[in-house]
């Protein structure tokens, strides 16, 4: 991050003196530098210091994701968890409801939800296209359904929650129902 931040500071001072002069752009770059490298290397020395790391390590993946909106599913359309609660690795889509495995390994994930009142709701938990997992709401007041999978995904492998393929319309609470997923 710091060498971006510096490299645009540089391409900045270049342009600025090609346009109108100037050798005291590259003065304050190099003052710029300076304190902005000694600022870093103070931050890591107090980290050691305290035995903090507050880094996390680039191959972590975790997510969970709420429903917020009532939603009434057709037939295998996608639940999109809107409400990123956590989303360490970015690996979780909020748009898409989609979660793409960003590197080989064994996850895990769940999901629990709440139907509304008087219908029950079907959903699968699909990887690519194949069903993982299944759950289901019974009908009554406020059912809950809860589905789970560990399984073992290639870089690149996506992970979904959708309505059960065949199934006519169901609504599925909102503010009460949840994805989430992990690497061990």
């Amino acid at each position: 991050m710091k060498y971006i931040f510096i490299s645009l500071l540089f391409i900045t001072c270049i342009s600025v003196t090609y346009v109108y002069g100037g050798d005291d752009c590259f003065r304050k770059i190099g003052k710029a530098k300076a304190a902005l490298l000694e600022a870093i290397d103070t931050l890591q020395r107090t980290n050691r210091l305290l035995g903090e790391s507050s880094a996390i390590p680039s191959n972590k993946v975790a997510f969970h994701a709420r429903l917020t909106p009532y939603v009434t599913l057709g037939s295998a359309q996608t639940v999109i968890f809107d409400h990123v609660i956590t989303n360490i690795g970015k690996a979780y889509n909020q748009h898409t409801g989609h979660f793409t495995a960003p590197f080989n390994g064994i996850y895990v994930f769940a999901c629990t939800f709440l139907q509304t009142r008087g219908t029950g709701v079907h959903l699968q938990m699909v990887n690519n296209s194949s069903e993982i997992s299944k759950g289901y709401g019974t009908s009554g007041s406020g059912e809950a359904g809860v589905m789970t999978a560990v399984i073992y995904l290639q870089k690149g492998d996506v992970v979904k929650v959708r309505h059960y393929p065949g199934k006519g319309s169901q609504t599925i609470h909102g503010h009460w129902s949840f994805f989430t997923g992990y690497l061990l």
